[in-house]
């Protein structure tokens, strides 16, 4: 009787490890795939797209255009920060190219929280306003 395990019994251990070890990338791939259809699903191409294949008439798209922060007003402070958001910058070219004409654009901007305080040794009063810029696109389907 032998003590350890035959060859043929080796290599069958090394294919059964090898077939899981497959097994386990395919899932990962499959699943790899699956969040980034859901990913471009939810981003505005993919919802321009999704609108276009169920021959909606127009299709409306809000994005962020700007942010204006600050820090906490302290002691009348009224320091704000505008950050220019990371869009893509043909954004609303992807959206024609799927089908879409740019039919009208308005700006609006959104107040998210604002502090205001009494100014140290000076009269009036600081204030800080948060908030940001969203552009709203409202696109037509485009002639055929």
């Amino acid at each position: 009787m032998a003590w350890g395990k035959s060859e043929e019994e080796k290599q069958q251990e090394r294919e059964a490890k090898e077939q899981q070890a497959r097994a386990q990338q395919e899932a990962y791939e499959q699943q790899q795939r699956a969040e980034a259809d859901a990913a471009f699903a939810s981003s505005p191409v993919g919802r321009a797209q999704a609108a276009h294949q169920r021959n909606d008439a127009f299709f409306q798209l809000e994005v962020e255009v700007s942010a204006l922060t600050g820090p906490t007003s302290f002691f009348g402070s009224s320091s704000n920060e505008i950050q220019h958001s990371a869009v893509a910058t043909d954004l609303l070219g992807q959206v024609e190219a799927a089908g879409w004409h740019l039919e009208h654009v308005g700006y609006v901007f959104i107040e998210t929280g604002s502090t205001t305080t009494d100014r140290v040794l000076l009269s009036g009063q600081g204030m800080v306003t948060q908030g940001n810029v969203t552009g709203i696109y409202l696109f037509r389907r485009a002639a055929a």
